[in-house]
């Protein structure tokens, strides 16, 4: 429960580099002429930044966004692609405007979703691969072009909630007692790996937490270490 700088604020310290926590109090400390040629880079923000902030980059801000815009737009589409199946992904830049990863494209680079991938190693790679593509274009920006997403193509993505991680208990006894697990919930496990996690309420009311589906299941007893699943019996009422 200690309040601890996140990694990005972490390096920037130990490099002296000057830290705002928001955008706001950035452009609060610069004015217009100082901000003629800054380029400003967003990953993960997961906010809408406003047209009187955009203005003052003079367009020569950017996003990465870990899909193929126009599909999954939104705030976990490293998540829904996951419980989605989908096998191709990839990451893309847009410069931004004021709506929802709306803006136009810059660059795109096309990668894959591996049967073992969670939202965190597919994250992981995605946004290495769109800071390199993006190191790419501020080299040579010229030999890039702005295209217009198609915005009919356009799927969205929600907030990830705790609930989304929550499995009625007979459904998830279910599948463990056969020693196999269903397709939906192994993606949930690699979805919400983490947190939400993929989690029910005994009879009991005692929370159980789904740990590992491979080489064996194991779950998590609320307020006990991880076991494996066979050696698990639930509370009864």
């Amino acid at each position: 429960m200690k309040l601890t700088p996140n990694p990005v604020k972490s390096l920037a310290q130990k490099h002296h580099i000057p830290v705002f926590e928001t955008i706001n109090d950035y452009c609060m400390t610069m004015n217009d002429h100082s901000m003629t040629n800054t380029i400003g880079l967003v990953a993960a923000y997961g906010k809408i930044i406003p047209q009187e902030i955009l203005d003052k980059f003079n367009g020569q801000i950017y996003n990465i966004h870990p899909s193929l815009l126009p599909k999954y737009r939104g705030s976990s589409p490293l998540q829904q692609q996951i419980l989605d199946g989908v096998t191709e992904t990839g990451v893309t830049i847009i410069q931004l405007d004021a709506l929802m990863d709306h803006g136009p494209i810059v660059a795109q680079e096309r990668d894959y979703i591996g049967p073992d991938d969670t939202w965190i190693t597919l994250g992981n790679r995605l946004f290495s691969l769109g800071i390199d593509l993006f190191l790419k274009f501020l080299l040579k920006p010229r030999t890039y072009h702005l295209e217009p997403q198609d915005h009919s193509q356009a799927t969205y993505t929600q907030k990830i909630t705790r609930q989304n991680g929550f499995v009625e208990f007979e459904k998830l006894k279910n599948y463990l007692d056969l020693g196999i697990c269903n397709l939906d919930i192994a993606r949930m496990l690699r979805a919400y790996e983490g947190w939400p996690g993929v989690w029910t309420l005994t009879p009991a009311g005692k929370r159980l937490k789904l740990i590992s589906l491979n080489p064996e299941i194991i779950i998590q007893p609320e307020g006990k270490s991880p076991v494996p699943y066979s050696n698990f019996h639930p509370p009864v009422v």
